[in-house]
């Protein structure tokens, strides 16, 4: 859709049409709903759930916020991994930018999809060992 506007914008046309895929927002969308209607059936003051909202840190008990701790230690230390692995990557970027000119958004991305992946993982090991 960027594409279109700016050739809009370029070539001073009176009438112009755009059309916009939402395919990718559908998920995001969906899942708004989703958390819109819990939200609305839970009036009341229940407990939040860990996995509707997993930016919330369980912190019940002793355990949970010691578990919670050791997640975020180790979600922390893969950042400062990926990081200087993300970098790297880039640097690969002017070889095939023609063919995948979005890569230095999806390696960007990737930082938080490890961080949030090694939480998880943490989080699981702990609570079924």
């Amino acid at each position: 859709m960027n594409e279109t506007f700016a050739c809009i914008i370029h070539s001073n046309v009176a009438e112009w049409e755009m059309s916009i895929n939402l395919l990718p927002a559908l998920p995001a969308l969906i899942y708004g709903l989703v958390l819109t209607f819990v939200m609305i059936k839970r009036r009341k003051k229940e407990k939040l759930s860990f996995w509707l909202y997993p930016l919330l840190l369980p912190s019940a008990d002793e355990r949970e916020k010691t578990i919670s701790a050791d997640a975020c230690r180790k979600a922390f230390t893969a950042i400062w991994i990926m990081a200087p692995v993300c970098t790297g990557l880039m640097c690969f970027y002017p070889l095939f930018a023609e063919i995948f000119p979005a890569f230095p958004i999806v390696i960007v991305l990737l930082i938080p999809a490890a961080q949030m992946t090694v939480y998880f993982v943490t989080v699981r090991k702990i609570y079924h060992s």
